[in-house]
Order: C-alpha cells, then structure tokens, then sequence
C-alpha cells in the first residue's frame, strides 16, 4: 500500500511542477510573440485534444509529465514566429518562463496550505511523543518555542538545526506556556527509527487568514530561493555530492508526506517545485539554463551561435545528465539497504 501512494505522490507532485513549467515557457513564448505547436499532459497515445491559437493542447493516456512544442526550436530555424527569429531578450524571457511558472505553482501551494492547514515553520509544538526525551523534560503540546541557549527561534527549521548540532549536550529550551516562560532541559541524542538527532516532539500549525498568509507565501517563496542559491557552493564539496537525491529519493520523500496528509504532500510539491525550477536555471546543457548560457554568450560575441550547434551540445548535455541521474539513482537505492 506505501509503495502505491509512494507512486502515486511522485507522480502528482512532478506532473503538477512540470505543467506549471512547461505552462511558463509557453505563456512566456506567447507573450513574446514565439509561436507554441502543441502542450502536452503525458505521453502516449493521444486521449483528447483541442486546438486553440495555432496551439494544439492534449492530454495523452499516460498523464506523467508535461510538455510544449516551442517552433523552430529543435528543427526547422527559419520558421516564421519560430524560436530562432526572435530576438535576444524574446528568446531569454522564453527560457526563463519555466522558472517563474514553478515559482508560481510554489507561491500558491504555500498559499493554501498557510491559509488552510497553518505554518508546518512555525516555533508551536503540536505534538510530543509519548516516553519521549521531549515528554521526560516536561515539553507539552502548545508550548511555543522562544530559544534555545539564549538563541532566538524564529522557524521549526532553526529549531531542528539547534537540536541536531547538540548531540549527547544539555540545551536550555525557552518556552512561552499560559502566559508565562519557561526553560525545560534536555539532552539531544540519536533516534534510530528516525536516523537522525531528535528529542520527540512534532511541529504544530499557526494558520493565518487570507491576506497574511499570501504574504507569508510570498517571503518563504522569496526565503526558499536565497536558501537554494546559499547551498549551491556545496555541489563543489564532498558533503554536497552525498546529499544529491534523484527520483527514487524524492519519490520516497513525497511518499511520506503524502502518508501524513494531502497538505503535506502540497506542501513538499511547492518546496520541489521551486527546486526544479532553480535547478533547470543551473548552466548545464540540456537544462534551461543551458540555452541561457548561450544566449549570454551571444550578448558577449555580438553574433549568434548556429542553432545546429546549440542542439548537439544540448544532446550532449542530455546524455551526460542521465548518466548522472542513473548514478544518483543507483545510490538511493542502495542507501534503503545500507539503512
């Protein structure tokens, strides 16, 4: 049964991130006057189409995944309104498209779920497990968590970092409780079932209503984006390498939101709707960064590299990144057995 929804969430929340990409790019395209052939919902055969403004939009048998047919832009380069007989800035604004369709379909999940099922960030205990080390310190369910070690908490996410850099240490908890503060000690250590360093006590939610929570979307969207372009020198350590995850453990991690409620597999589908959005920026051929990089490098140049050119590098690209995402695919796998 876990593996089903396990399945099932994966597919959902990547679908859902892709149709907003593949979405950006085409609303993109079509604001800069680039004609888009054809919008996909899946592969396979097609189950129902309809055309509209030159564009035909389907929704095919295998509903994974999304796709937009931009013209002129993998054959045919002299197409009229096609990819390649635009200018600079039209062709940019294109590419980018797909990012800010993800960051779009972010903005609104944290907006629902803030106005719905609360702030999964926010400092409130909503839980504390039972015979826990939490429990035994005397942490209780509505405590909200003002710092730790003197050390102001503004998010779950601090919390969590404090807790886990303060393994086997004796950590002063502040909390406001009934209108009153206070300190509750307890020492971090590892939990086996979780495999990593935790006291026992789940997030609580602070819903908001519809203006504020808008806002707090609009700022953790913003927060998201700069935590993302922080960590991206980590890719170029050993520590970073490790924590690559491919399909198999993303599919796994909305897996087990999903085990925990639709909000929360919402939730983590905004979170890796931003990543994916980001990530495809990277200046990697095949990805959309990749046609970035070229067209930066048309801005320096002062000319235009031949399209047959930018279509092998970018085939290139793309057999180089699968072999990556087979590698890190293989390490996920292997990591549910070294558990």
């Amino acid at each position: 049964m876990q593996i089903i929804v396990t399945i099932l969430a994966f597919v959902f929340s990547f679908t859902l991130a892709t149709l907003f990409h593949e979405g950006g790019h085409m609303l993109a395209a079509r604001a800069s006057h680039t004609q888009t052939e054809e919008f996909g919902l899946g592969f396979g055969r097609t189950i129902w189409s309809r055309t509209r403004g030159g564009t035909i939009y389907k929704i095919n048998a295998l509903p994974i995944l999304a796709y937009v047919k931009i013209r002129g832009m993998e054959s045919n380069y002299d197409a009229p309104d096609g990819f390649y007989t635009k200018g600079w800035w039209a062709r940019l604004f294109t590419m980018v498209g797909g990012m800010l369709g993800n960051l779009v379909l972010a903005f609104l999940i944290f907006s629902i779920v803030f106005s719905t099922l609360g702030d999964p960030r926010a400092t409130k205990v909503g839980t504390v497990t039972p015979s826990s080390l939490a429990e035994t310190a005397g942490l209780k369910a509505g405590d909200n968590i003002l710092a730790i070690d003197g050390v102001p908490m503004k998010d779950f996410e601090q919390i969590s970092a404090a807790v886990q850099a303060s393994e086997n240490r004796q950590i002063d908890i502040r909390v406001a409780r009934n209108g009153s503060q206070v300190d509750i000690l307890v020492t971090p250590a590892m939990d086996a079932s979780l495999g990593y360093v935790a006291i026992g006590y789940g997030p609580g939610f602070v819903r908001y209503n519809l203006f504020k929570a808008v806002w707090r979307a609009l700022t953790f969207t913003g927060e998201y984006i700069v935590r993302y372009i922080k960590a991206l020198p980590l890719l170029f350590t050993k520590r970073g390498v490790q924590s690559l995850t491919g399909p198999i453990g993303i599919a796994r991690m909305t897996g087990e939101a999903a085990m925990g409620g639709f909000m929360w597999l919402l939730w983590v589908t905004g979170i890796i709707s931003v990543a994916i959005g980001l990530t495809q920026l990277l200046p990697i051929p095949a990805l959309d960064g990749g046609w970035v990089l070229f067209l930066l490098a048309e801005a320096v140049i002062r000319r235009r590299i031949s399209p047959e050119r930018q279509g092998t590098i970018q085939s290139i690209g793309l057999f180089a990144l699968l072999g990556i995402m087979v590698l890190i695919s293989i390490k996920d796998v292997a990591g549910f057995f070294i558990r």
